[in-house]
């Protein structure tokens, strides 16, 4: 059997590569649900979003539960000035079929993972404050999560602020109750994630020839003044597919374990995360921090997996 996710995401063109990758690797993943956050944009539309990339990769079928729709403790920022109006710039997907399932985000989590015959991991696309919820309302799931891969921090600057990555800006106080639940975490802060831009050269695995490799294309090639220039200028950074990636390939990733801390003082570090690279601290680890990736691999390798969605697409199981 494939190790079994879940899904806690924002989509955002980053995630809707990450969700993409994953339902097209359906031997080494079973995705047991997605669950919606708020964060790029507004969780009523990153749900409609999360149901939009399930039906363009013919996976009616798979659960999907609306969650949090604020911070625990802040106002939400969102990021439509990046991510486009809808969160989905340069994809022109249709409404989707169906709705979201019944029941709350934090209640799915909770009750998959205590149901589950086996440990599973948790992939976090987004701001953590569902996860968050998750831990406060059942403090007995955390022996229960294999791992728990997040896409979020930075070692070094910002990508919203000159301290904080956006992720765990926008919900500092569900970082810092995730990173002291003591789950194994393996963390792919912004210093590994700018790593991955989608530059031109890396897109010519993906030829477009059937209707999700052509919506990933376009939403990859699409215009993003300022945006980009943070990956570089060559292409549009896919910060979340680095943590569907790892889970597949990890002979591609490089890192360290780490102490963790974040900032939820407000002020102008609110959000940053202290990631001990160097074990200053003396403070035992309380996550894996990836350092180093092999990007050209990544890219051909998503490619390719992403390539079976069009050639032999799972067949509609619709859900109403």
């Amino acid at each position: 059997m494939g190790r079994r996710i879940i899904i806690d995401t924002d989509p955002g063109q980053d995630d809707a590569l990450a969700i993409l990758l994953a339902l097209a690797s359906e031997q080494a993943l079973e995705v047991a649900g997605i669950t919606t956050v708020a964060g790029n944009v507004q969780v009523e539309q990153t749900t409609v979003n999360a149901l939009r990339i399930c039906q363009l990769a013919g996976r009616d079928d798979l659960p999907v539960h609306a969650g949090c729709a604020a911070p625990l403790m802040r106002p939400l920022h969102t990021a439509e000035f990046i991510c486009g109006s809808d969160g989905l710039a340069g994809m022109a997907l249709p409404a989707p079929r169906r709705r979201a399932n019944p029941g709350h985000a934090v209640n799915f989590i909770v009750d998959t993972l205590l149901a589950s015959d086996r440990p599973l991991t948790l992939c976090a696309l987004g701001p953590l404050t569902n996860i968050a919820m998750a831990l406060r309302l059942a403090p007995g799931i955390a022996g229960t999560i294999d791992r728990l891969v997040i896409m979020g921090g930075a070692r070094d600057l910002g990508n919203i602020t000159a301290a904080a990555e956006f992720n765990t800006f926008v919900d500092p106080h569900a970082a810092a109750i995730v990173f002291d639940a003591g789950i194994p975490i393996t963390l792919f802060p912004l210093s590994a994630t700018y790593q991955a831009v989608a530059s031109p050269a890396r897109l010519t695995g993906f030829d477009g020839s059937g209707p999700v490799q052509a919506q990933i294309l376009s939403m990859l090639r699409r215009e993003r003044p300022g945006g980009a220039s943070l990956g570089g200028g060559e292409g549009h950074p896919m910060h979340d597919p680095c943590v569907i990636a790892w889970l597949l390939w990890p002979d591609l990733f490089e890192g360290r374990d780490c102490r963790v801390d974040v900032e939820t003082t407000e002020g102008p570090t609110v959000g940053r995360t202290t990631i001990d690279w160097w074990g200053r601290s003396g403070q035992a680890p309380n996550a894996h921090v990836v350092g180093q990736l092999d990007a050209d691999a990544m890219f051909l390798r998503m490619a390719d997996a992403v390539r079976t969605l069009d050639v032999a697409p799972t067949p509609i199981r619709q859900v109403t």
